[in-house]
């Protein structure tokens, strides 16, 4: 008789469990995906005779230095699926774009001259981006089994 009393308990708590499971699985996933996205930066506050220069990676980009001419243009540690480079007044414009990321199997390095005639005309500019790294994939390895593991126990 008491047997029968206490079984839905124990389905209630196994459900519980499960939950919670799927609950710290979720959370888990949003905190280590992250996000990337298209990134607008102004190169100078005058607006007259400029042009824009989008830069934009194979792949999104992670912990990436971006120089114009020798001026810095953006340096953060968010992901980046392009970066514009508003106001860019017309001329020769040599742009750099590096990042020595573990998450990559080599360094980027790009360096490239872009000559804008201060139209309004945006020019892009193409990034080659290294595969992964073995690191990253041991890393990404390691979180799914802890994830994992925390799901089934």
């Amino acid at each position: 008789m008491i047997l029968l009393f206490c079984a839905p308990f124990k389905t209630k708590i196994e459900n519980m469990k499960k939950y919670t499971n799927l609950f710290i699985t979720a959370v888990c996933l949003v905190l280590f995906a992250g996000c990337s996205a298209n990134r607008v930066v102004q190169y100078q506050s005058e607006t007259e005779s400029t042009s824009s220069i989008k830069v934009k990676p194979s792949t999104k980009l992670r912990d990436v230095v971006v120089t114009l001419d020798g001026n810095l243009v953006w340096e953060k540690r968010r992901k980046v699926k392009s970066l514009t480079i508003q106001n860019v007044p017309a001329g020769n414009h040599e742009l750099r774009v590096t990042s020595a990321s573990w998450v990559y199997k080599d360094e980027i390095n790009h360096t490239g001259n872009i000559e804008v005639k201060g139209k309004g005309e945006t020019k892009t500019e193409l990034v080659s981006v290294p595969p992964y790294s073995m690191g990253y994939w041991i890393y990404n390895g390691l979180v799914y089994v802890v994830i994992m593991s925390a799901y089934f126990l």
